[in-house]
């Protein structure tokens, strides 16, 4: 009988692939998820499905596509059909499943015995469990993350106390729960979500990680210049919402400050829980996961947020310790996405995937005291939205190309050469381009949103 291993999973929201020290940023102070990184597997290059994070999430959940789950953007579609999820699953092999933080399922459990929840705009304090923590500690704050309106994409200091913020109460309380299970319910193999708000806009980081950066000291974007007329025309949006930034120096920098200095926030509440877990006698048997729904453009190719299918977007961080699996200290450049855990879960804990359902998409990405696996896989396949607003984007570990609705627009880019996608090839080698394309349309005629690009155009 296999042993029935805990699950840790922790979990950022926006937080870019690159913005851990583990992955060679040396601006950023990350050293509990570097620990983690070295007592695991860092995957170099692992990928949302879709860069949006309720689409993200749920695809993270049920292993499936957004053409099967209907999410393709922050709203609930009116008919989502029932599938399984990671809960669903776990619950039925005698998991207790508990949530804290950021869960973006919208009045749904999904699975969980319970979500204590921390959403960014909740309808009602009440239905909040952070808003009512503050309210019965006193606490006022009108903005419990920042201001998300007026001062989205403004650097911030946060009001809320330090231990009364947004980072310490999912800490406190995954802690908390921890306690409990092992005080009451030590027979039964737990999974736990740790979800953290930050480094969401907006950037409003509380002391003392406001003041932790010095913005003089950080880099630039990279290709902030970019011409708009350049850009497709779904992301000019998000060339607005920077409000200039990304030709304001001072203000890109500080707002980057911030963004670390949250990341950082969370590092240190991620040693915290991992010490828990070592303190209470779990951490050899609990599979501990790190990783984020999306990334964030803060000014790369001169865009805010998510949404677009270039690197600062797409990629993510992704740390994996299973005992008696994983490697310390390993890396692979295998081609991963947030649809491998599922699989990777199922396989490593021994259940099966119900009939009657789409088959998953994803690999498991661990073999038996081996680390890695070998997928095989020449390329992984992200997509965004429907109508105007859709996008494919087919990633190899050398080429990116992407297709959007609008226009007709393509994009192909050198990674090997062009890491930061600057030039875009789709021109200068339209045979390749064209190889792509027939990817691209032939996911898309499988995987893909109905009644999107028709008879390829």
């Amino acid at each position: 009988m296999r042993t029935k291993y805990n699950v840790l999973l922790l979990m950022t929201d926006q937080q870019r692939f690159d913005a851990m020290r583990c992955a060679g940023n040396e601006e950023i102070l990350t050293p509990n998820l570097d620990a983690l990184a070295e007592s695991g597997i860092r995957f170099r290059c692992a990928m949302t499905p879709s860069p949006l994070c309720v689409p993200a999430r749920m695809s993270l959940i049920t292993g499936q596509r957004g053409s099967v789950t209907r999410f393709v953007d922050n709203k609930v579609p009116k008919h989502a059909p029932e599938l399984p999820t990671l809960m669903t699953l776990l619950h039925e092999a005698g998991y207790r499943n508990h949530a804290v933080g950021k869960m973006h399922f919208f009045g749904r459990h999904y699975g969980f015995h319970r979500i204590e929840s921390q959403e960014g705009l909740p309808e009602s304090v009440i239905d909040d469990d952070y808003l009512m923590y503050l309210r019965s500690n006193g606490v006022r704050t009108r903005h419990h993350h920042g201001d998300p309106d007026l001062l989205y994409f403004q650097p911030q200091t946060l009001t809320t106390p330090f231990e009364h913020s947004p980072s310490e109460w999912v800490k406190n309380r995954s802690i908390q729960f921890l306690q409990d299970h092992v005080k009451y319910r030590g027979d039964k193999p737990f999974f736990l979500w740790s979800s953290w708000f930050a480094p969401h806009p907006p950037f409003a980081a509380c002391e003392p990680y406001a003041s932790m950066y010095i913005p003089q000291q950080l880099g630039l974007p990279v290709n902030a210049d970019r011409p708009i007329e350049d850009l497709p025309a779904p992301s000019w949006r998000d060339r607005g919402r920077l409000d200039g930034a990304h030709t304001d120096p001072d203000r890109i920098r500080r707002i980057r400050a911030l963004y670390y200095a949250q990341i950082t926030h969370v590092d240190d509440c991620v040693g915290a829980l991992l010490g828990e877990l070592e303190r209470l006698g779990l951490e050899d048997n609990t599979v501990v996961i790190f990783t984020s729904d999306h990334g964030e453009m803060l000014g790369n190719q001169g865009l805010s947020q998510k949404s677009v299918p270039y690197e600062s977007s797409v990629r993510v961080p992704l740390l994996i310790r299973w005992p008696g699996k994983t490697v310390p200290g390993s890396v692979s450049d295998e081609l991963v996405g947030l649809t491998d855990l599922l699989p990777t879960l199922l396989d490593g804990l021994g259940l099966e995937y119900p009939e009657g359902h789409p088959p998953l998409t994803g690999q498991n990405l661990l073999q038996e005291r081996s680390g890695a696996a070998k997928l095989g896989r020449e390329h992984y396949v992200m997509d965004y939205g429907n109508g105007f607003n859709r996008w494919i984007c087919v990633r190899s570990a050398r080429y990116k190309y992407a297709m959007w609705a609008a226009g007709g627009h393509e994009e192909l880019y050198d990674l090997l050469q062009d890491p930061h996608e600057c030039r875009n090839l789709a021109a200068e080698q339209p045979d390749l381009a064209a190889q792509y394309r027939e990817i691209a349309l032939a996911w898309e005629k499988e995987h893909g949103m109905p009644n999107s690009f028709a008879d390829g155009k």
